[in-house]
C-alpha cells in the first residue's frame, strides 16, 4: 500500500471552517486497498487543545508545538521528513501553506481569496502569513484543492494558477440527529422569545455590523419583538459588534452565544423563525445548508461562492443593503407560501453536497498525482 500523510493540526480544539473540512474528511479517508492514510499531528503543548478521535493512524511529533515550527520556517527550516521520517509518497495540507523542504508529491488546500479580497477582515498575523508563503504553496504543491467553482475561478483570475491544476473538493453539511431540548438552550443563552439566526465565527467579513442595521430597522419597521441569536465564537474583530449592540441599546435583544455544540446549535437551527447570513465572501459557506437541512427558511448573501452553493432555496439578498436585507427577512417571516417554498427546497439544496462524495473525490485526487510519478 502507498502512505499517504495528511496534516491534521487543523482539527485541534473548537472547529470552524478550515477544521471541519479537514476533521470531516479525515474521518471517511479509511478502507482504501491500495492507499494508507496516515495523519500527522504535533505533541500537545501547553494550552495547546486536544486532537479529536479519528479512525486514521496518527502520528505525533514531540519535540515542539506547530507554532514553532512555523516560526522557524523562514529562519531554520527544518525538513518536513526529520519530524516525520516516516516517508510519505504524498503529502496532503489542509490550510494553504506548504513547509519548506519536504520531500514526495504535495496536495495543497486553498479554501478562498479573503487574503487578497477584504485583507481589512484579518487578523494581521494570518494575513502576513499566508501572503508570504503562498506563492511556494502553489508552485510546490501537484494538485491545488479548493472548495468551489467560485474559488476555482478566483485562483486562475488573480493567481494565475493553471485550470487544469485545480480540483474542487467541496465541503457538506454534517447534520447529526441530537439536538438538546430548546428549553435548555433558552435558559443558558436567555433567549425568551422568537429569534431568528446567524451562524459562524463572530468577525469582520461575516458582516454582521450590517446584519444588526437590518434587524433594528426591521423592528422599528414592523413591530416584531423578535430576538438575534449570533451564534459562534469570537474572531478576530469580532467584540465590535457587541459594544455595537450595547449602544443601540440592544443588549437584551442579541445574543452572542461563543462557541456552542453541535447538539446546542441543531437545537437552535430547528427552532429559528429564519436564517440569515449576510457574509461578504466565502469560499463556500457551510451553515446556509445546515439550516435548510433543519427546515429553516434562509435569507443569504448573493455574494461571491453563495449563490453557487444555495442555489434557487434561499432568498438572496444584496450583503451591503441594509434596507433589502430587512426586507428580504420580512417577506421569509410573512409571506407563508414563499416561507413554505423556500424550506421545500433547502431541504432538497442540503442533500446535493455529501461528505463521502467529497472523500472519495480527494481520494481520486490522491491516486491522480501518485500516478503521475
Amino acid at each position: 500500500m502507498i502512505n499517504v500523510a495528511l496534516e491534521l493540526e487543523p482539527c485541534r480544539g473548537n472547529r470552524s471552517g478550515i477544521g471541519n473540512y479537514t476533521y470531516e474528511l479525515a474521518r471517511r479517508l479509511t478502507g482504501q486497498e491500495d492507499l494508507q492514510f496516515t495523519g500527522n499531528v504535533y505533541g500537545q503543548w501547553g494550552n495547546t487543545p486536544p486532537m479529536p478521535e479519528l479512525p486514521v493512524p496518527i502520528r505525533e511529533f514531540r519535540g515542539f508545538p506547530y507554532g514553532v515550527y512555523r516560526r522557524l520556517w523562514h529562519v531554520a527550516p527544518i525538513p518536513y521528513q526529520r519530524l516525520f521520517p516516516q516517508r510519505a509518497a504524498l503529502t496532503a495540507f489542509f490550510d494553504y501553506i506548504v513547509p519548506p523542504r519536504i520531500d514526495g508529491a504535495v496536495l495543497t488546500t486553498v479554501h478562498d481569496l479573503t487574503y487578497l479580497r477584504y485583507p481589512e477582515t484579518m487578523k494581521r498575523q494570518n494575513l502576513r502569513r499566508i501572503s508570504r508563503d503562498i506563492a511556494y504553496s502553489l508552485e510546490r504543491s501537484s494538485r491545488i484543492i479548493t472548495i468551489s467553482r467560485f474559488s476555482k475561478q478566483e485562483m486562475v483570475e488573480l493567481l494565475e494558477v493553471p485550470e487544469e491544476k485545480i480540483e474542487i473538493v467541496p465541503p457538506a453539511p454534517c447534520i447529526p440527529a441530537e439536538a438538546v431540548p430548546m428549553d435548555t438552550v433558552r435558559t443558558r443563552y436567555k433567549i425568551s422569545r422568537p429569534f431568528l439566526l446567524y451562524v459562524g465565527t463572530i468577525e469582520p467579513r461575516k458582516n454582521l455590523t450590517i446584519l444588526l442595521k437590518a434587524f433594528q430597522r426591521l423592528r422599528r419597521e414592523s413591530g416584531l419583538a423578535y430576538q438575534l441569536v449570533l451564534a459562534g465564537g469570537l474572531g478576530w474583530g469580532g467584540g465590535e459588534i457587541c459594544r455595537l449592540a450595547e449602544a443601540a441599546g440592544l443588549l437584551e435583544d442579541v445574543v452572542v452565544t461563543g462557541y456552542l455544540s453541535t447538539a446546542e446549535r441543531n437545537a437552535l437551527y430547528q427552532n429559528a423563525e429564519a436564517f440569515a447570513f449576510p457574509s461578504l465572501y466565502e469560499g463556500f459557506g457551510i451553515p446556509p445548508l445546515e439550516a435548510m437541512a433543519w427546515g429553516c427558511p434562509v435569507v443569504c448573501s448573493s455574494a461571491a461562492s453563495l449563490p453557487e452553493v444555495v442555489g434557487d432555496a434561499a432568498r438572496l439578498v444584496d450583503p451591503v443593503d441594509e434596507s433589502g436585507i430587512a426586507e428580504g427577512l420580512w417577506q421569509v417571516l410573512t409571506d407563508q407560501a414563499y416561507r413554505s417554498k423556500l424550506i421545500e427546497k433547502g431541504y432538497k439544496q442540503s442533500k446535493v453536497y455529501s461528505w463521502t462524495a467529497s472523500a472519495e473525490k480527494f481520494t481520486d485526487i490522491c491516486r491522480a498525482v501518485l500516478a503521475e510519478r
